[in-house]
């Protein structure tokens, strides 16, 4: 399929402010390793708009509720954008958020509101603190929710699809 081209790319959120886990670290929680970090988190109040990294299309947009037995992405949009030199397709993912204001098929414009940072621990926000994991995807899109840590032998994506959110939008379009 083909997606509007993204001749710029712009930070999700002003101030975007990475607090961590970071793109690449080894996260545990409760004592269990979850794997790789694909993303970044960034902490911002609830109600902070969320914006779109560039202009292109919304290829998912879903809640997946959360609950105190088991985190999940609350409200989630991803969206398709296509490279201005290369040609090639990548995907910019927003989670966390307390409300989506995109749905599939929806184009979106450069810095465009996409959503808001949701509430802490409820549902729609994942049952996480209030913040949001923002990453960038390279690989094949195959329709279905990316997963938000990679860990060997487990077969859910390849290390290589994903980008450094930073560094991929502040060296973007090269």
């Amino acid at each position: 399929m083909a997606y509007p081209i993204a001749r710029q790319l712009v930070f999700p959120m002003d101030p975007y402010v990475v607090t961590g886990p970071r793109f690449g670290e080894e996260r545990s929680y409760g004592g269990v390793s979850w794997g790789i970090h694909l993303g970044e988190d960034a902490d911002a109040p609830a109600g902070t708009p969320v914006r779109a990294a560039g202009r292109g299309r919304v290829v998912y947009s879903a809640l997946h509720p959360g609950s105190g037995d088991k985190g999940n992405w609350g409200n989630i949009v991803i969206i398709a954008h296509k490279h201005p030199e290369t040609g090639k397709n990548f995907f910019s993912l927003y989670a966390h958020l307390g409300r989506r204001i995109k749905e599939r098929g929806d184009p979106v414009e450069l810095g465009e509101a996409i959503g808001t940072i949701g509430e802490g621990y409820t549902p729609d926000n994942g049952w996480w603190e209030a913040h949001l994991h923002f990453a960038i995807y390279t690989g094949p899109w195959q329709g279905t929710i990316l997963p938000g840590y990679w860990k060997k032998g487990q077969g859910r994506t390849k290390k290589s699809y994903w980008r450094d959110p930073s560094a991929f939008i502040t060296t973007f379009p090269a």
